[in-house]
Formats: structure tokens, sequence, C-alpha cells
């Protein structure tokens, strides 16, 4: 009887351990798939780091291929290279290395020098980028009170303590040292989509010419208000198979009013550089300027900085290929 009694207490606990047993169990395989998870997670940020790897690699071999072509080649009405067909444009067109990298080239001369812009010309620019004529005044004044070295108001400008009343930088009351500027300034920091148009098409230069060879076409169509649309495509399709090398040429070819003092067939020692690679979000924006003479190197890097990179409309075979090939030392 009493063996009876004793097993009879026994028997129960078995159920306790099974539980345990079960309990451990479900702890293990909750802990299992906790650090299976982990590893996936670890995995693709190493597949992320070594994407972002491969970008940098690309962007930097694209960046040193572009350097070397500019500063050893001659430069001529469209681009670098032979006179009337370079191998190089600048005209902001696309080019794609072998290795991955992408290289975009914009010849400074053939953007809108903010620094010496006539108020006419800025004003139509603001119109085609939606800015009213009602408020291009007031615009213009802004950006030439920020340029100017005095604290005297203009009607419709600002000066320190309209920026401060805005809770802005006040103004440095000197030329634009960067495009991006435009962000710092009452009205243009509101409009972003303007401040990026001009981004697009404005550069700092000072001296108030245009190469109609590398200038985008909506440029042109602002600086040339009675220019017809047929007149500008023509001009485009003309200047893609043999650039223009003098204003009256330009006329002759297209009726186009090209003849003019600030209109200068050649490309500048100063130029954009963008450097981006396919599958990256971003882009390397530089302002290069060729200094043959240089000590360190013949150009001299002023500004970099991160630009957003939008998905190419064309297909990849339609890119120019680089005309360099990259070492494979150097591909990723």
């Amino acid at each position: 009887m009493r063996r009876g009694g004793c097993g009879a207490l026994r028997r129960p606990q078995r159920g306790y351990v099974l539980i345990m047993v079960l309990g451990a169990l479900a702890l293990i395989a909750i802990i299992a798939a906790r650090f299976a998870q982990r590893i996936d997670e670890l995995r693709a940020q190493a597949s992320t780091l070594q994407s972002h790897a491969r970008q940098r690699l690309e962007m930097g071999n694209a960046l040193a291929a572009a350097l070397y072509m500019v500063s050893t080649r001659p430069v001529g009405p469209a681009g670098h290279g032979p006179w009337l067909d370079p191998v190089l444009r600048s005209d902001d067109r696309i080019y794609r290395l072998a290795s991955g990298g992408e290289i975009q080239l914009q010849d400074d001369r053939g953007l809108i020098a903010l620094n010496a812009v006539e108020r006419p010309q800025l004003g139509r620019l603001l119109q085609a980028f939606g800015v009213s004529a009602q408020e291009s005044d007031s615009w213009i004044d802004i950006l030439q009170d920020y340029l100017d070295t005095d604290s005297l108001k203009r009607l419709n400008g600002a000066e320190a303590p309209e920026y401060a009343a805005l809770g802005l930088p006040p103004p440095r009351n000197d030329w634009l040292i960067s495009v991006r500027e435009l962000n710092r300034m009452p009205l243009w920091s509101e409009r972003p989509a303007v401040v990026a148009a001009f981004e697009r098409v404005g550069s700092t230069g000072r001296q108030p010419v245009l190469n109609p060879n590398t200038a985008p076409v909506e440029l042109l169509a602002a600086l040339l208000p009675s220019a017809a649309p047929e007149q500008l495509e023509l001009f485009d399709t003309l200047r893609r198979r043999v650039p223009f090398v003098s204003g009256a040429a330009a006329r002759r070819a297209t009726g186009l009013l090209l003849d003019r003092d600030d209109f200068v067939f050649h490309v500048s020692a100063r130029l954009r550089l963008t450097v981006s690679t396919a599958g990256s979000p971003r882009a390397l924006q530089y302002n290069v300027t060729l200094v043959p003479g240089g000590l360190q190197a013949p150009w001299l890097i002023s500004e970099v900085h991160p630009a957003q990179r939008t998905e190419r409309r064309d297909t990849p075979d339609r890119a120019t290929p680089f005309p360099l090939a990259v070492p494979d030392a150097l591909k990723p």
C-alpha cells in the first residue's frame, strides 16, 4: 500500500518535467531564430558596405580618368580633343566607363554667370523656372544685395536685418563662391525647385559671356526670347554633329542671333565635373579649374558636394563610352 501510495505521488512530477523540457526547447528555438535573423541582418549590412565600397571605387576611377583626360587634351569650341571632333564634350552628356562609373562634364562658360548676369536675362530665366514677372524683381534685388559690398537695401531686396528677421545667416556681400548659396537667401530658400534649376544652369563665373556649344537648350531659350523652338532644335542637332566656331556661322545655319559679343564659341578652363555610378542614389559634383602650371597638379578643385543622381531615362547602351580604358588593376 505504501509503495502504491508513493508511486501515485511521483507520477504528476513527470508532467512538470515535460512542460519544462518543452519550454526550454521553445526558448532555444526563439533564440536560434533571433540569432539567424541577426546573421541575416549582418549579411545584408556587409552586402551594403561592399556595394558602397564598389560604388566609391567606381566613382574614384571615373574622377581620376576625367581629370587625366581634360588635363592632357587640347581645348576647343565644345570640349577636349580635336578641334571639331572632341573626344570628350563639355555639354553635360553622360560618359560611361567600362568599369561602371559615369562622368558628366559641363563647361562653366556654357552656364549663366550669376556673378555677372544682367537683370533682363535673369528675369527671363526666373520666369522660365516658374517665378512670376511680379515676383522676379524681388528675387533679383535680393540676389544683387547679396552680391554687393554695401549694406544699403534695394527697394525689394534684403540686407542683414531682413535676414535676421527670417532666422537666416547674414549675406556675405561678396561674389558667390557656390551656386548653392542661393539656398541662404530670402524667397530663394522658399522655392527649392527654382534653386535646383539654377544649380543646373548657373555658375559662379564673373564674365557675362556664354558658349552656345555647351549651353543647355533651356538656357538658350531664355536668353534668346525671339528664337523659335524649331531654330533651337536645329541648332542643337547641328552642334552635336560638329561644334560651331563662330556666331556668324551659327547664325547663317540657324538664323539665331548668336553673332554677339556676349557669345564665345570656346570652352573655358573652368568646368563642372559630376561622377556617379549605376545603383547609387547620389553623385559627387566637383568644380574644377585647369591650371597647366600648377605646383601639385594641372587642376584645382574649388568645391565638391553631393548631388542627387536622377535615374537615367536612356538605356545603358545609349550612354557614350568614355574614350579611355581604365586599367584592370583599378577595376572593382
